[in-house]
């Protein structure tokens, strides 16, 4: 398998993971229950899409547009794409992480507060997501910095 292939399929998976990861956003990251003497009884999740979370989507989706958007006719990576999209990738897996290590779900009932952390699955795919994504994005860098340019299936002198 040649460079370029290499860095196709690395882009791919880190496309795929942050699709993924945009989903994974959405379920329930942390839960929290109170009861109380058998009378009360208050639960509630809090999503990946709060605080560094949002973050960390935005820059996953911004990293889709600029893995989509095309920058040359002739379908050639640009060194700059490629390390926009490095870039973009390694933030929304820092912003993921944040999340998941300190995101918090929190109930009110009357004249009591509790703000717990209990942290659910979800969170922990988001960061094995972001983790795809982010070593996705650098290995397709690493790979153009080494001359992986074209697009599959070319074949240039140079190469």
């Amino acid at each position: 398998m040649d460079k370029r292939t290499i860095r196709d399929v690395a882009a791919a998976v880190a496309a795929g993971a942050a699709v993924l990861l945009l989903a994974d956003l959405s379920l329930g990251w942390f839960s929290v229950r109170v009861a109380v003497a058998g009378v009360v009884d208050v639960s509630a999740n809090a999503t990946g899409w709060g605080g560094t979370g949002t973050v960390a989507g935005l820059l996953g989706l911004a990293m889709l547009v600029a893995m989509i958007r095309p920058l040359r006719r002739d379908g050639a990576v640009t060194l700059a794409r490629a390390a926009v999209t490095g870039v973009l990738g390694l933030g929304a897996f820092g912003f993921t992480v944040a999340r998941a290590l300190n995101g918090t779900a929190s109930v009110t009932t009357p004249a009591t507060a509790v703000h717990v952390q209990s942290t659910l699955w979800p969170a922990y795919v988001g960061i094995v997501l972001g983790g795809l994504v982010a070593a996705g994005v650098i290995t397709a860098l690493v790979l153009v910095m080494q001359g992986a340019r074209a697009p599959s299936g070319v074949i240039h002198p140079t190469a």
